[in-house]
């Protein structure tokens, strides 16, 4: 994480570093080729001087061009696993909880050269140090419980096809005494990952269980799961190697709270776009395809805001 403290204030990107950190585009494919270079200024917003509070006002991020990142890629350890194992702790029965079948669906669109595969729910076991909260009143659980959990787990599956595995919980999460709570934490160098979707119901903290019971109206629904599904695809692209994102409104910019999370679209920008498909081998990632199924898939729930713009990105790009 960037170091907080004294430091000079942001500025946004110019067009011209805007275009040195996407870098060459002549050899991609005609298909990616296009969507990281045509009209972008029509699709794509750059990103702004930040508010006070917003993540860009208290946090150095210098940014990652693609160079940048596929030199970081050759330095990672190499892993023929192609399989992102989703572990849910706790429970997700609650009519207030994200759909899990839903973030595998997103995450089988973002990332298609993996099989994403969600695990049988494992129940909090009672020796997981846990805390009350003094702002909230409400019970937190030890990161590091969960991490340990799933490597043992992990150790016992010896599947040698996996890639990540992702944490999910409804409980309140922190990493130690110094931190008030986190929305995760997640390694490289382990592939793993635990991820609390807690937070982002706007009735938290629930006063009572009979809150948390609530059944939601279908704005609540729509902004939790896209919460959630936010904060799923952001956080496993960072296990992917991708840097936040300083060039234009895009899904991996940073984030502090609820308010600066809603602002990130559900979408990625032309730098971002170029990284994963570096990821998934230029000459089959089929962007054209996924902005498709993701068009759908944002239609058949109600995310309109998201549906749109897929829509007007393909008839930009004469695939409609």
């Amino acid at each position: 994480m960037p170091k907080r403290g004294h430091k000079k204030a942001f500025k946004p990107p110019t067009e011209a570093q805007r275009v040195r950190a996407l870098g060459r585009t002549d050899q991609l494919n005609d298909d990616l080729r296009r969507a990281v270079t045509v009209n972008i200024d029509e699709s794509f917003a750059p990103i702004l001087e930040p508010e006070e509070g917003d993540w860009l006002s208290e946090y150095d991020e210098k940014g990652q061009t693609v160079q940048e990142f596929e030199n970081f890629r050759k330095t990672l350890s190499r892993s023929t696993g192609s399989i992102i194992y989703i572990q849910p702790f706790g429970d997700f029965k609650s009519p207030r909880s994200p759909s899990l079948e839903t973030i595998r669906r997103f995450s089988q669109l973002f990332f298609p050269g993996c099989q994403t595969e969600l695990l049988p729910s494992v129940d909090l076991n009672p020796e997981m140090r846990q805390r009350i909260n003094g702002e909230t009143n409400q019970p937190q659980y030890l990161i590091r419980d969960f991490t340990e959990r799933m490597k043992a787990m992990r150790r016992k599956r010896n599947n040698h096809q996996e890639l990540f595995v992702i944490g999910v919980t409804m409980v309140d999460i922190y990493p130690s005494s110094r931190w008030n709570f986190v929305y995760g934490e997640a390694s490289i160098d382990e592939r793993i990952g635990i991820f609390s979707f807690s937070r982002f119901d706007p009735l938290f903290p629930h006063p009572s269980k009979e809150s948390s019971q609530r059944l939601c109206t279908d704005d609540e629904r729509r902004l939790i799961l896209r919460r959630a599904v936010g904060t799923y695809i952001h956080e496993v692209m960072h296990l992917f190697g991708l840097q936040h994102c300083i060039y234009y409104l895009c899904l991996m910019n940073g984030a502090n709270g609820e308010t600066e999370l809603d602002k990130q679209p559900l979408r990625l920008c032309p730098i971002c776009l170029r990284k994963m498909s570096m990821v998934f081998k230029d000459q089959t990632y089929d962007v054209m395809n996924m902005y498709h199924e993701l068009f759908e898939l944002s239609k058949e729930l109600g995310l309109q805001t998201e549906a749109d713009w897929y829509r007007n990105r393909l008839q930009v790009l004469g695939d409609d």
